[in-house]
């Protein structure tokens, strides 16, 4: 509330999704949010995000916008959103709530351990590439040519990973682990699980019950093929 004294117009900039911590956010401002004009830029929304706007809230994805395109959006649902949130894991841990202290509101992390520590790890060595290239456009930025950057074509190499990932990809990928408890990471989901060699010659039930559950669609498919010799480029 503090922060936001005097300003009539807010922005919010994060990864996506649904719109729920924009809508937490404009709550907790209390009577203030009437006088307020919110407004939330995004990697991607979804169809959800339509239940948290308002003609007070209102948000923007960049390459979903409220579920469009639909081509995209189901890409997002079968292993985007995982891997996405994994380029952006925070090093510190996860946040399981939060207290007042003398200083403000501060966050409460939770004490990472075992998949944890080993998730956060590979997320610093693919965020350190992030960082180099953008230290590489930095000077394209710098004379302010922000059109070369805005391009949804920037994208297709991340919906191609997920569509059709390379066995080097699957590799690297398949084996993360992902939470959806909220406040605990005590139980993780491998994105493509590996099944037993039996399970990819004579796909039955346990594939079709594995390959639901899996995050990663495609990569599941992949990584559990009948001709698990096949290399894919």
């Amino acid at each position: 509330k503090t922060a936001c004294e005097g300003y009539k117009n807010i922005a919010l900039i994060d990864v996506g999704w649904m719109g729920n911590i924009q809508s937490v956010f404009a709550r907790s401002l209390g009577a203030q949010w009437a006088e307020k004009q919110i407004h939330g830029f995004y990697l991607a929304t979804f169809a959800g995000a339509n239940d948290n706007r308002s003609i007070y809230n209102k948000m923007f994805g960049w390459l979903t916008n409220y579920g469009h395109p639909n081509d995209k959006c189901d890409l997002f649902l079968s292993g985007g959103v995982e891997i996405m949130e994994f380029a952006m894991a925070d090093n510190t841990g996860s946040t399981i709530g939060y207290k007042k202290t003398d200083n403000g509101i501060i966050p409460v992390r939770e004490d990472s351990s075992g998949f944890e520590i080993e998730y956060l790890k590979k997320a610093a060595r693919l965020q350190s590439g992030i960082i180099s290239f953008f230290e590489y456009v930095k000077p394209l930025i710098q004379k302010g040519n922000y059109a070369a950057l805005s391009s949804v074509v920037l994208s297709e190499p991340f919906f191609e990973l997920i569509a059709r990932p390379s066995s080097v990809q699957l590799d690297a990928l398949s084996s993360l682990t992902h939470s959806e408890s909220a406040g605990s990471n005590a139980e993780r989901i491998v994105l493509a699980k590996k099944l037993p060699l039996k399970d990819k010659l004579f796909p039955g039930e346990n594939y079709i019950k594995e390959l639901n559950a899996s995050y990663w669609k495609e990569g599941f498919k992949r990584i559990n093929r009948k001709k698990f010799w096949a290399k894919y480029n």
